[in-house]
């Protein structure tokens, strides 16, 4: 398996022993400091089993009920949230929001787009302004922000920050002493061996520190992905969950909320499901995700249910797998990059040999087999960027002939920050939010690649080992798509430009800028 990290923490449930406990590799890499079970990681988008929780809580009580439009929810409390569109006001519900099946865009790259708006304002001036990408309820699509909704509503109906709620109904009653969040002053205090370096890779596969600040971004949906842990911490929340759902006697949470969360909201067909790489005939064993509840992935492994989630942050991964029937669950977490073809490799690597372990079931992941995954079942290459589009001298005639000037302008969209484009020493620039860069020309016509500065890039990392993003700009107005579009299925509009060309539409596609929260 050739993947990069530098650091690895997992925690394994069994019962109620903790059966494993332990790091692995460097908290800093450059000052040479080891990992210690107190060692903190972001643990993104497991977050949401927290949230999830929190909002069944509330439903349970009968301060919300999950088939509640949201317009409805939000009414009551005096915050008017109204979606743009048509009757998606009359449509969307928490069990909507909660479960993913909402169909809304997923704008994850607002996160650094740089505008310091007030969690309201992102809420209920930006979010309603989402466009769909497909039709609410047809297919399950990851949205970050509908989590994010969920935290701020249950402020609203709480009356109390959506941090403190997680303090008073997991950390403190769980003895969880090492959790915190990414806006908390304790988070940006940490030091030493007490946060584990987030580390990203170049194209030449080295791996680049980022600045444990960029964890901050995440600060106003800390609701979908701002907890900070330790394996040791998050063994602690795998026990109550465990104990929960398998309604043993003196349980801190509740097991009849929890088994409703854990229960399958919608089936996936798409987004995740393509994820499934572990399956008979080709591997000896099947692992398979078929459906979202709230906050939780429905999965079988062995043929055996599963609940689970994955996180994904600024160069932090992690995992956790429960399986309540067997009483097992296993968290793993680690700094560098593993988000490859294969999704995941390191982790599921982990966590299914400790299932296989905790279920006296003989691994099929040994010394051997685990340094060879995915062969000799399955053949996977890495995929390697191509550098030659850096090399300047590869544009068209047609390119070269191209006025640059008509291209300058300011290009305007609903959601985002405008995208500004201006000619300077005969070489086109963009600013975009936080974002910034030169653009250089294609071979293409009026298409354009660039070297993008952002605050979330590693440090000191040259620009040769960044994410090359690409535009171009369509000067067919009849044939024009006004829209920014990113790799895979997010789609976002700008239209506008320079008063000498009005009629000139962008369209800006590219690689993935940032990873931020996926379930990954």
């Amino acid at each position: 398996a050739v993947v990069s990290t530098q650091s690895t923490g997992s925690a394994v449930k069994n019962n109620d022993d903790i059966v494993f406990l332990n790091t692995y590799g460097h908290a800093n890499k450059e000052e040479n400091i080891s990992t210690s079970n107190e060692t903190r990681y972001t643990i993104g988008s497991i977050t949401k089993s927290f949230t999830a929780y929190l909002v069944a809580k509330s439903v349970n009580e009968g301060k919300l009920r999950w088939d509640e439009r949201l317009t409805d929810a939000f009414a009551k409390y005096g915050v008017d949230f109204s979606l743009i569109g048509k009757d998606r006001d009359q449509t969307l519900t928490i069990r909507d929001a909660m479960s993913h099946r909402t169909g809304l865009k997923t704008y994850d790259w607002l996160l650094v787009d740089g505008r310091n708006f007030s969690k309201e304002y992102w809420m209920t001036k930006l979010l309603p302004l989402f466009e769909q990408e497909i039709n609410v309820r047809y297919d399950f699509l990851y949205n970050n922000w509908l989590y994010s909704l969920a935290g701020y509503l249950l402020e609203l109906v709480e009356n109390i920050s959506f941090e403190d709620q997680v303090r008073e109904t997991f950390f403190v009653p769980l003895n969880m002493t090492e959790s915190m969040f990414v806006t908390d002053q304790a988070y940006r205090e940490l030091s030493g061996d007490q946060f584990a370096m987030p580390y990203k890779e170049g194209a030449n596969h080295t791996l680049y520190p980022l600045n444990k600040s960029v964890m901050e971004y995440i600060g106003p949906h800390n609701a979908a992905g701002g907890i900070v842990s330790t394996a040791s911490d998050m063994a602690k929340y795998m026990g109550a969950l465990l104990n929960a759902y398998n309604e043993v006697h003196g349980s801190i949470l509740n097991g009849t909320i929890l088994r409703y969360i854990t229960e399958p909201s919608i089936i996936l067909n798409g987004q995740l499901g393509d994820q499934v790489v572990i399956g008979k005939p080709d591997f000896p064993v099947t692992e398979k995700f078929f459906g979202y509840g709230m906050g939780y992935i429905a999965a079988n492994y062995r043929e055996l249910p599963v609940i689970n989630h994955g996180g994904a942050t600024y160069g932090h991964y992690s995992q956790m797998s429960l399986i309540p029937d067997e009483n097992v669950g296993v968290f793993v977490v680690l700094s560098g990059d593993d988000y490859y073809e294969l999704q995941h490799q390191i982790l599921r690597l982990i966590y299914i040999y400790f299932l296989d372990v905790l279920m006296d079931e003989t691994p099929w992941l040994n010394t051997t087999t685990i340094c060879s995954y995915p062969e000799p079942w399955q053949t996977s290459e890495r995929s390697e960027k191509d550098l030659s589009v850096l090399q300047d001298d590869t544009y068209s005639r047609e390119a070269d002939a191209v006025d640059l000037s008509i291209y300058e302008g300011v290009y305007n969209n609903p959601v985002y920050p405008d995208l500004q484009i201006s000619l300077v020493n005969g070489q086109l620039q963009f600013i975009l939010g936080t974002g910034n860069g030169t653009l250089y020309r294609e071979q293409e016509a009026h298409s354009f690649h660039a070297i993008t500065n952002m605050p979330t890039d590693p440090m000191n990392i040259p620009d040769s080992e960044k994410e090359i993003t690409y535009f171009k700009f369509n000067m067919t107005p009849s044939e024009a798509v006004e829209g920014v579009e990113f790799k895979y299925i997010q789609k976002y509009y700008f239209s506008g430009g320079s008063s000498s060309a009005p009629d000139v539409r962008l369209i800006f596609s590219g690689l993935v800028l940032i990873l931020i929260l996926l379930y990954s």
